[in-house]
């Protein structure tokens, strides 16, 4: 049997001092699902990363994989923990062509910190996660499939990352994508590691897309009597053609959080374009409202206030100590948005319990946090609202939940997947890792 001092002689012969933490209270910082890993490795090559991996393999060790810490909790509770391997020291900005609109990372990079040297160039990456402010890696928003409202204009991560370098738990090295647009044949690897939540391997590497600037922003802030209303002019707007590039849905609650006045129902309509089209928009968007019979939209048009409101719309959920407080994401389709709010109140409200949500109206994606004090009520109302999110061809992930109520639900990802579909995920994990070295049980259906 392997014992802690073993273990931390051969993690130290591996990559020295500089590579090893043992401090309690990085340990403690670091533990998931209530499990404290006895040592944390910090590789500073993808080498000494595959190294660490193929040891932690070969010893039957299970490990998981650390960013910023900020999406530990998202999933189901990990069966066992081993280790954690931090990307700490794979922090580099391995290549940036400002021309070519292209920038290379490492997993450990900050997007805070890549958005600020990005904007020294008037470019920036067009993706947004949970948790910025708190240190949240690019790596980890690749494994955590992380997306904001601004994802109806430019897709989702996965569309702007054009390459990867990962290593699979047995310590091979390999690579999908490149650094130009054009250059995939094959099998897509690069696609298959977006989401897994370093159940598949470690991506240690990536490439992205660059877009410049707007040239100009305004954001439309709306008031309604009902969630209805506004998602129907939510939905018009789209079908007019006045191409926004976000539209969120708050309930009272939310805008009260978001220090926006408290109504009933509030449509955020947020618009990037050139200074001409961009009046254009705003007229277009204004007649809209005219014509369904609403106030007239109040219009930000300072770009730092706009970038605060935005922050805290994608923030949504992480703004609160986890403690007695849930965060649920919910897919529906993108016409589902009003019913789903009306639902989610209406359970809430038999529950007894008092729910906060917004819903990205344009791609389909709601989150909702709510706190409690009966953990069965909260039981109930996650099934609850989880059952009928699937029976609209939905789905709800619990994104942030206190341990005892993850281990109560059981799987958190709820049963939106078909068995063939289970199947397939669950021997692509056979394939690439067959000893479960890596999160073992922390996806879907216990992958």
């Amino acid at each position: 049997m392997l014992t802690t001092d073993n273990l931390i002689n051969d993690l130290l012969a591996i990559g020295g001092e500089d590579a090893l933490t043992t401090e309690a209270s990085q340990l403690a910082a670091a533990s998931v699902d209530g499990q404290t890993p006895p040592a944390i490795v910090q590789p500073a090559t993808a080498e000494e990363a595959a190294t660490f991996l193929k040891y932690a393999n070969d010893k039957g060790l299970k490990v998981s994989i650390r960013g910023g810490g900020v999406h530990s909790g998202i999933g189901n509770r990990v069966e066992k923990l081993d280790l954690v391997l931090s990307t700490a020291r794979l922090a580099t900005i391995t290549e940036y062509s400002p021309a070519d609109l292209m920038v290379g990372v490492q997993a450990g990079v900050k997007l805070a910190d890549l958005r600020a040297e990005l904007a020294k160039n008037g470019q920036f990456l067009p993706i947004e996660t949970t948790g910025e402010a708190a240190g949240a890696t690019i790596g980890g928003i690749i494994a955590a499939n992380n997306s904001g409202p601004f994802r109806l204009a430019y897709g989702p991560a996965r569309d702007w990352l054009i390459g990867v370098k990962f290593a699979l738990a047995d310590g091979t090295l390999a690579k999908g994508g490149g650094r130009v647009v054009k250059n995939v044949a094959g099998f897509d690897m690069m696609k298959l590691f977006i989401g897994t939540l370093g159940t598949l391997g470690l991506i240690h590497e990536m490439n992205f897309k660059l877009l410049p600037f707007p040239a100009a922003t305004s954001t439309l802030v709306i008031g309604f009597a009902d969630f209805a209303a506004a998602s129907q002019l939510a939905l018009k707007s789209i079908e007019a053609g006045t191409f926004p590039s976000a539209l969120t849905i708050l309930d009272r609650g939310a805008a009260k959080e978001l220090g926006l006045p408290e109504r009933p129902a509030t449509l955020l309509i947020a618009v990037r374009n050139t200074a001409l089209a961009l009046e254009r928009q705003i007229r277009d968007l204004t007649r809209l409202c005219k014509e369904a019979g609403v106030a007239s939209p109040e219009i930000q048009a300072d770009a730092t206030a706009q970038d605060s409101l935005w922050a805290q719309v994608t923030n949504f959920g992480y703004r609160k100590d986890p403690g007695q407080n849930i965060v649920l994401k919910i897919s529906t389709l993108a016409d589902h948005s009003a019913a789903l709010l009306e639902q989610a109140h209406a359970v809430a409200g038999r529950l007894g319990m008092e729910a906060q949500l917004l819903s990205h109206t344009g791609h389909g994606t709601s989150w909702l946090t709510a706190e409690y004090a009966d953990e069965a009520k909260a039981f109930e109302f996650i099934k609850d609202l989880t059952g009928w999110a699937e029976r609209g061809g939905g789905s709800v992930a619990a994104e942030r939940l206190p341990l005892s109520l993850k281990e109560r639900l059981g799987d958190i990802w709820g049963s939106a997947l078909s068995e063939g579909e289970l199947k397939l995920m669950r021997g692509i994990k056979e394939k690439l890792d067959p000893n479960r070295t890596l999160n073992p049980g922390r996806y879907v259906a216990g992958i």
